[in-house]
């Protein structure tokens, strides 16, 4: 319960808008949302069986946010549970990239506050997102995007 309260705490504090100058470049805003409550499966394919039994080992349930947004390269999919968070509530994402008849590719993955919002940048070459350090401050993350190895 108490990771849960920190967890839904610093989701609202972050989206009440304790954001830093990165978000308001140009980009494409990636907000997660709660799609799939209580997975057995990831409707994507992004997260394996064994993920998301973790997810339920560690909270209970395994819950898959996600958003999308579509450019001239592809989908890009941010995905997340809530099975790898930390003391802090920073979880584990994965920003993958959707071309018709590809093979989806892992191009990064940030930790953020569950179901916090991202900026991928208008060049797609960057990842921006707002989180909270061991010591509870907030600062802005950044992760290049390219093809995970």
């Amino acid at each position: 319960m108490k990771q849960t309260s920190v967890l839904l705490a610093v989701t609202l504090a972050l989206n009440a808008g304790i954001f830093h100058g990165a978000f308001a470049q140009d980009g494409y805003k990636l907000p997660l949302k709660l799609t799939t409550k209580d997975a057995a499966q990831d409707p994507d394919g992004v997260w394996t069986d064994s993920d998301l039994a973790d997810a339920r080992q560690m909270a209970g349930t395994a819950n898959i946010y996600t958003a999308r947004v579509a450019t001239p390269s592809g989908t890009w999919l941010l995905t997340q549970t809530n099975g790898d968070c930390n003391l802090q509530g920073m979880c584990t994402a994965l920003l993958v990239l959707l071309k018709p008849g590809a093979t989806p590719v892992n191009m990064a993955n940030p930790q953020m506050p569950l179901g916090g919002t991202a900026i991928l940048s208008a060049d797609l070459k960057n990842l921006t997102t707002s989180e909270i350090s061991e010591n509870g401050k907030a600062f802005t993350g950044s992760y290049d995007v390219g093809p995970i190895k």
